[in-house]
């Protein structure tokens, strides 16, 4: 047991190491005289500074959907928080500083000379783990800011930071990393005994101050339908059932090679599983500049068929090849309205969706401008006067805007773009015909970079998700919205925004022609029969496919009212948690799949309304509550998970320092939400 003030964070991934930063910058505020011994316990189940999504003994297969030079744990000027700006590289900067400080060539020589001085300053704080250029060394030398790294390459850049931290933190702060999983919190004596199971099942207690809640993803209860699924598997043992998680979790081991296999998400945990399921299995990619997508796929045998299908019946859009970080999208007509400030609860689907179309409309003609001006009629600021005058449809957009474009192969077809195979086929031959051609022609489009219209008015969509979420942070919108303008912004902006890297989209075309994947349509009905599973589309005449094993490609939000977290469940059961719940258009309240707490300081609201003492959660769990706390923290961008950290780090200090009678001359400022 500590005798001084002691902390705890529970988790050990990127935002428990940003809190830790965060909290032992507020501590060496505090004036010498002020000082005392402090305890942090910085707690993980899988690993300690990575994280298990970001665990550095993963394959380096899966990579990051982020951009290397995108990527920081480190707060600077555009922050806005109480808290001291300490500098430190971005990943793709310290991975090159690391190379440059063992194996110094011009390459690196002239990276590092342009990164801004003190980046270089906090990067000389600590050293790089001994082995890890070498063993990294072949993707060091092909890394550039644009790149998608490798996860585990993100792992090693979160323990240097908390490697770094440790070194940094005043003389009275020591940094306790232990590995286990919370499974409760208790009040005992005026302090927080959180109660911990190891690997190996043994049992141990630390009493602490107060705590944060760091826990990232956390499983929910089965979905009714899971639960079907799963007493119909196990009274099947023909049948494999691979449920939905991070797929470097799923056991994908049980996935039959040379069978049929159905695959439902079309998203990112799509394209992550088939790559476990095919270069993992010792399948190759090869040039081939005659191949669909340059690119031609040689199998190993261990693949199984891939029968892929979703509610929209293609994959997610490939990112733009910028050749550096993306633009920042203008999105003028939706930002004026937030600047001048909307009314709660906010009319997303009358107010915001119209200005979103509209600055996609501006996307979309301003980049055809620009890069071909014969392709309009009339004058730029005309046609931008009559996409501001109109009222927001997309086909009243798209009448307006008629007028000014030559040709008619030149319009913006936004309704087609929101829903792409929302079409007649004659068969699935049809079908997997034109999704090939779907991709392919987006993969030319991402090509284009930032002389592609469509992908200018489709990235103007994608970006709205964050602005729009912040303006309803904290119960901004009513249940309704949430279940509908919201949640389809959401839905619609990860199509545009959140795709795969562009090679991920050449692999899948190659995997398409291999014969490796193929595309089931769009809507599917589920059923289980004698021969297996069986899937239907009902958009297609054929699409029809049985299976004995079934691949559910994707994560479950957090959901603290479902939540299978021992946890999250005995906060709940001891009323110190609640489910954050939002009015709906009766009156009625609705519950949200967040975790309710204060906007000030990430504090617990207890069942009864009061404020808990000593317990915060910051990031996914209250996602539906702060909202954009899961994208990484951009540099240059006053981050949300930065300054999220900054002020939950600070109220933990003060409450562990006022819980030991320890008053500091002074004052932990708070900062604002």
């Amino acid at each position: 047991m500590s005798a001084g003030p002691a902390i705890a964070l529970v988790g050990g991934g990127p935002r428990g190491v940003s809190l830790l930063e965060r909290l032992v910058s507020a501590l060496a505020e505090l004036p010498e005289h002020d000082a005392t011994r402090v305890d942090v316990y910085l707690i993980d189940d899988v690993e300690v500074g990575a994280g298990r999504v970001w665990r550095t003994d993963q394959t380096r297969e899966l990579c990051m959907n982020t951009l290397a030079d995108a990527v920081t744990l480190f707060t600077d000027e555009s922050v806005q928080m109480a808290g001291t700006v300490r500098p430190g590289p971005t990943l793709y900067e310290w991975a090159i500083l690391a190379a440059h400080a063992e194996a110094p060539d011009d390459r690196t020589a002239e990276i590092v000379a342009a990164i801004p001085e003190p980046r270089r300053a906090g990067f000389a704080e600590a050293p790089v783990r001994e082995g890890f250029v070498a063993d990294y060394r072949d993707e060091l030398a092909a890394l550039r800011p644009e790149s998608h790294p490798s996860r585990s390459l993100y792992g090693e850049y979160i323990a240097w930071a908390l490697a770094r931290v440790m070194r940094v933190a005043p003389g009275g702060v020591t940094v306790h990393p232990r590995i286990g999983r919370v499974t409760a919190i208790v009040e005992r004596g005026g302090r927080q005994v959180l109660q911990l199971t190891d690997a190996e099942g043994d049992a141990s207690e630390i009493t602490v101050d107060s705590v944060v809640l760091a826990t990232g993803w956390l499983a929910n209860q089965p979905t009714a339908e899971e639960s079907a699924l799963a007493a119909s598997v196990s009274a099947r043992p023909d049948l494999v059932w691979v449920a939905p998680g991070n797929p470097v979790d799923q056991d994908l081991s049980r996935v039959p090679p040379g069978e049929d296999v159905i695959i439902r998400g079309l998203g990112m945990g799509f394209f992550d599983t088939v790559t476990l399921l095919t270069l993992s299995r010792g399948g190759r990619f090869v040039t081939d500049a005659a191949s669909p997508g340059g690119l031609r796929y040689e199998a190993s045998g261990a693949e199984p068929i891939l029968w892929a299908t979703s509610p929209r019946g293609v994959p997610y859009r490939a990112k733009t090849l910028y050749g550096s970080l993306p633009p920042r999208s203008p999105q003028r007509n939706l930002r004026a309205l937030l600047d001048a400030g909307v009314s709660r609860p906010i009319d997303v689907e009358g107010l915001l969706w119209p200005a979103i179309r509209k600055d996609a409309f501006e996307a979309y003609y301003e980049t055809l401008h620009r890069v071909r001006p014969e392709a309009l009629t009339g004058s730029l600021d005309d046609l931008r006067e009559a996409i501001a005058s109109d009222a927001g449809d997309a086909d009243s957009l798209a009448t307006a805007v008629a007028p000014y474009v030559a040709n008619s192969s030149d319009l913006f077809d936004l309704t087609a773009a929101l829903d792409p195979s929302n079409r007649s086929f004659a068969d699935r031959e049809e079908f997997n015909a034109w999704v090939a051609d779907f991709l392919a022609d987006d993969l030319r489009e991402a090509e284009r970079g930032a002389d592609s219209p469509l992908k200018a008015a489709l990235w103007s969509i994608g970006s709205a998700r964050q602005p729009v979420s912040l303006a309803g942070a904290f119960g901004g919108f009513d249940a309704a919205t949430r279940r509908g303008a919201f949640g389809r912004l959401l839905s619609i902006g990860g199509m545009f925004g959140s795709g795969p890297p562009a090679f991920r989209n050449r692999q899948l075309l190659a995997l398409h022609a291999a014969g490796i994947v193929r595309f089931l349509g769009p809507r599917p009905a589920l059923s289980i029969t004698d021969a297996g599973f069986r899937v239907v589309s009902g958009q297609i005449p054929d699409a029809e496919t049985t299976a004995r094993t079934l691949i559910d490609a994707w994560m479950h939000m957090h959901d603290a009212g479902s939540s299978a977290d021992p946890l999250v469940r005995s906060l709940t059961d001891a009323g110190r948690l609640r489910v954050f719940q939002v009015a709906d258009r009766d009156g009625e309240l609705g519950a949200t799949g967040g975790i309710d707490i204060d906007p000030d300081t990430g504090l617990l609201v207890r069942a009864d309304g009061s404020l808990d003492p000593a317990v915060h959660v910051a990031g996914i769990p209250v996602d539906e509550v702060v909202h954009d706390t899961i994208i990484s923290p951009m540099p240059g961008t006053n981050p949300t998970m930065l300054r999220e950290t900054d002020r939950v780090a600070r109220s933990a200090v003060r409450i562990a320092l006022r819980a030991a009678s320890v008053s500091p001359t002074v004052s932990l400022a708070r900062s604002s939400a």
